[in-house]
């Protein structure tokens, strides 16, 4: 699975967050991430979901692999899918995809509130034969001094309101919420959050504070996933599990 030529992104290897160490994984990792993707539209069947948000105890749990490859999901069943690195103090997705980070989330924020005429540019699209629709990748872009009051502001959520106009699905990257408190209000902007928990990385009690943190906060919690966890002898699911 490779990415087609065009002025955005070089070409390279679009499967790269899903790339093990562990040659002994058999199973089909993005029939994994499809699994996911049906059991969070089976989380809450009688509300519409749109915008879903990523986060996780801490860094290093596989958050933003688990993003980037459920965005991949969607866009195999959506036209228009958007994927936002919302992590404003340690930003990744543009790493991923070797895109710039110089111009983001953080500069259209702060366009759209000073500007009477916002137009939404074009953000960073790929293509690929492997699935129908188009997936658009949003980086963090600049550093602003107070991540947590951006995040908070009612610009923020506008703009995140203003998106929904122009995207069929949209996945936010959240930082973790054992770290700093900026998943709160964006999962509450959210129609749905999803917990990432790592079988090898997460405290089980720092885990079931963040999660009634979220609780606390009146978050739709859709489910978690659980990374890092060990293959069985069929090789079914052994590197992601879903439950809600």
């Amino acid at each position: 699975m490779v990415f087609k030529k065009n002025k955005n992104v070089d070409k390279r290897t679009l499967d790269y967050a899903l790339r093990n160490n562990n040659k002994n994984i058999q199973f089909d990792v993005k029939e994994v991430y499809r699994h996911i993707r049906t059991n969070i539209g089976f989380s809450n069947v009688s509300t519409k979901i749109k915008v879903i948000n990523l986060t996780s105890t801490q860094p290093g749990e596989g958050k933003t692999t688990t993003a980037i490859n459920l965005a991949i999901a969607y866009a195999g069943i959506y036209e228009n899918v958007l994927l936002i690195d919302c992590d404003l103090r340690k930003p990744q997705i543009h790493k991923y995809f070797k895109l710039s980070n110089k111009e983001g989330l953080s500069n259209y924020v702060l366009d759209f509130s000073t500007s009477a005429s916002f137009h939404l540019p074009d953000i960073k699209k790929i293509r690929d034969e492997s699935f129908k629709g188009v997936l658009s990748v949003l980086p963090a872009g600049i550093r602003v001094p107070n991540p947590g009051e951006f995040i908070e502001s009612d610009n923020f959520k506008k703009f995140i309101d203003y998106l929904k106009g122009f995207y069929d699905f949209i996945i936010i990257d959240c930082p973790p919420i054992g770290a700093v408190a900026d998943a709160i209000p964006l999962s509450a902007m959210c129609d749905g959050t999803v917990f990432i928990c790592s079988s090898q990385d997460t405290d089980k009690r720092a885990a079931k504070m963040a999660v009634e943190n979220l609780k606390r906060a009146h978050v739709n919690l859709l489910g978690t996933v659980l990374t890092k966890a060990e293959a069985d002898h069929s090789g079914r699911y052994g590197y992601y599990s879903y439950e809600y």
